[in-house]
C-alpha cells in the first residue's frame, strides 16, 4: 500500500479518520493517506505511549500515535525518556500504578525489553518501530508494530545497485554512517545494504571505518567535517551509505559547506523523512526507505485497543502479522527514487 504525501499531510489524514468514514483506510487516491486502519472505536479510556527520544522520524511517529489515539476517542499521552533505559522502565511502572490497561514502548534499549515486560506486570505492551531482540517475550499480551528490518537494506542496496548499473559501475568506493551501535536495526540496516550490492554483482570498497553517529544528523555532519579535515579526498567517493536519512542529510551538508562538489556521488538514507524527501525531489539525495510512521503509530494504536478489549492482533488492520510469529505486525517498508518521490513529497 502507498502513502501519498508528507508526514505533515498525514497526520492529518488520520485525523480525518476518526471524523468521517472512509478516509484513510484501504488504497487511497492522491492526496489522501492510507493507514492500514478500518474505522472502529471499541475502546475508551487512557493509554501511554512511552518513546525514547524525538528525532525527525521518532517525533513524527509520536504525534501520529496522539492523532491515532484521538481518532479513536482515547486519551493517549507521550513521555520521552532521553535513551534512559532506567528511566523508561518508571515510567512503564508508573502507567501500570495509574491502572493503565496497555501501555506502547518504543524501545530505548532493545536488548533490554524483558525488563519492560516484568514493569508492566498485568497490563498489555505495544512495542513499536524497534523490536525486541529477544522475540521470545512476544505473547498474546506483548506484541510488536513495526516495519521488518530484514528488508530495510536490502531495498537501500537494491535501489543503489540498480542506479549504479545503469551507469556502467561494478565497483564503488563509499562511507558509512551507521546508527547506535548494539540496536538490532542498526545492523541490519548496515548488512543489508552490503550484502544486496554484493548481491548485484557491485564490488564496494570502505574508504573509512564505519562512523557510529546515532542516527543524528548533527553528528553525521562534524564526523564528516573530521574526515574532509583528515584528508579524505571525496573525488575518489562514489557513495554515502547512512542508516537513516538524518545522518545522509548531515554529511550531505558537511560537503555543501567545505564547496565540495557532490554530484557524483550517491547518498541514499532510510526512513522517508519529509527532509529526505525534499532531498530526493531536489536531486541531492539518490533514495530513500519509506518507514511508515503513521501506518506504525496507528498500527499500534489499534493494536493496543485490540489487546486492551480481547480482540484478535489484526482485527480493524490492513496489516498482517509475521510467518513465523503470530505476535508481530509488519508495516511494510517502500522504495523512494526520484522516479516515484512526487508521490510521497
Amino acid at each position: 500500500m502507498k502513502m501519498k504525501k508528507t508526514i505533515a499531510m498525514m497526520l492529518a489524514g488520520v485525523m480525518c479518520a476518526g471524523l468521517m468514514a472512509g478516509c484513510g483506510s484501504g488504497n487511497t487516491e492522491a492526496g489522501s493517506v492510507t493507514t492500514g486502519i478500518a474505522e472502529s472505536k471499541g475502546y475508551e479510556g487512557s493509554m501511554t505511549f512511552v518513546i525514547s527520544h524525538k528525532d525527525e522520524y521518532l517525533g513524527a511517529l509520536d504525534q501520529a500515535a496522539k492523532s491515532a489515539a484521538n481518532a479513536k476517542g482515547i486519551d493517549l499521552k507521550s513521555v520521552e525518556c532521553a535513551d534512559d533505559m532506567d528511566k523508561q522502565i518508571e515510567y512503564v511502572r508508573a502507567a501500570e500504578a495509574d491502572g493503565e490497561n496497555v501501555v506502547m514502548v518504543v524501545l530505548a534499549d532493545d536488548t533490554r525489553a524483558d525488563e519492560i515486560v516484568e514493569a508492566a506486570g498485568d497490563m498489555k505492551v505495544v512495542f513499536v518501530n524497534r523490536i525486541p531482540q529477544d522475540t521470545s517475550i512476544l505473547d498474546e499480551s506483548h506484541v510488536y508494530v513495526g516495519s521488518d528490518e530484514d528488508t530495510s537494506g536490502i531495498m537501500q542496496g537494491g535501489m543503489l545497485a540498480e542506479q549504479l548499473k545503469a551507469e556502467g559501475k561494478t565497483e564503488i568506493n563509499y562511507i558509512m554512517f551507521k546508527g547506535t551501535e548494539g540496536l538490532v536495526h542498526t545492523k541490519k540496516r548496515t548488512e543489508g545494504v552490503l550484502q544486496a550490492l554484493k548481491d548485484a554483482g557491485i564490488t564496494a570498497n570502505a574508504v573509512t571505518e564505519p562512523v557510529d553517529c546515532k542516527y543524528d544528523r548533527s553528528s553525521a555532519m562534524e564526523q564528516m567535517g573530521v574526515m574532509l579535515a583528515d584528508g579524505v579526498d571525496m573525488s575518489q567517493v562514489d557513495a554515502i551509505l547512512a542508516n537513516n536519512d538524518a545522518m545522509a542529510l548531515g554529511a550531505l551538508e558537511a560537503l555543501v559547506q567545505n564547496n565540495v562538489d557532490t554530484s557524483h556521488i550517491k547518498v541514499v538514507g532510510i526512513d522517508g523523512t519529509n527532509a529526505g524527501l525534499k532531498a530526493i525531489h531536489e536531486g541531492d539525495m539518490a533514495a530513500t526507505v519509506f518507514q511508515n510512521a503513521v501506518g506504525q503509530a496507528a498500527g499500534g494504536v489499534q493494536a493496543a485497543i485490540n489487546l486492551a478489549t480481547g480482540a484478535s492482533l489484526t482485527d480493524n488492520m490492513d496489516f498482517e502479522t509475521a510467518k513465523d510469529n503470530d505476535n508481530i505486525v509488519w508495516v511494510p517498508f517502500e522504495q523512494i527514487t526520484a522516479d516515484n518521490v512526487d508521490s510521497y513529497y
